[in-house]
């Protein structure tokens, strides 16, 4: 069974139950209504459901039509030098954007560690931007082990997660500098990325 065939399963599944409870909610609630006034509470929850749909889907340029099954990476670091700008890609979904939450263990200014000497550039590529990053102080240990976390994906869509060195001179990391990387919901959007639309263009281009 596909993916789309299990999701519509499980959408139409859900609906069935709220239909149920809002048959039994509004029984109990009014057990001396007719039959009239049952229709018209399941009438009304329709539209409110309707009214809900057509917001989300109209609102953040997206399908409704996607998976909620969370997931996890975890990326060590140890290893990897980067001067000033350089970059690593972490995470690429494309064609589907993913909603999640990203933790960093990265070195730090002893002197300022609330002042990442990273980013975090998220997006669809080529588009990406700085994400914000909180530092976790109660289990950071600077200037090595500098803990910083962010949510992405809970507005524009987001394919891509970029680490980017934005200090001065070359950064070394080691053991402990790790990412993780959790996602909790993809979903096609509707207006295709530059990739995809690459994508498409060499293919029709052999």
């Amino acid at each position: 069974m596909s993916k789309t065939t299990q999701t519509g399963m499980i959408a139409a599944s859900l609906a069935i139950l709220v239909y149920i409870a809002v048959i039994i909610t509004g029984s109990s609630l009014m057990p001396g209504q007719d039959e009239q006034d049952e229709q018209a509470i399941i009438s009304q929850q329709a539209r409110f459901d309707a009214a809900l749909y057509d917001q989300i889907s109209s609102g953040l340029n997206y399908v409704h039509n996607a998976t909620t099954e969370t997931t996890s990476l975890a990326i060590p670091l140890s290893g990897i030098n980067l001067s000033q700008n350089q970059f690593m890609l972490l995470y690429d979904s494309t064609p589907y954007a993913s909603k999640g939450h990203i933790a960093l263990v990265l070195p730090c200014a002893e002197a300022d560690p609330r002042s990442p000497l990273f980013q975090v550039l998220v997006g669809r590529a080529p588009d990406v931007t700085p994400t914000t990053l909180g530092y976790i102080e109660p289990i950071s240990n600077p200037p090595d082990m500098c803990v910083y976390h962010a949510q992405f994906g809970f507005g524009d869509p987001v394919t891509d997660v970029i680490l980017k060195y934005i200090a001065n001179g070359t950064t070394n990391l080691k053991g402990p500098n790790t990412v993780a990387i959790t996602t909790h919901e993809s979903y096609i959007p509707r207006a295709p990325s530059f990739e995809e639309l690459q994508h498409e263009h060499n293919s029709t281009a052999q």
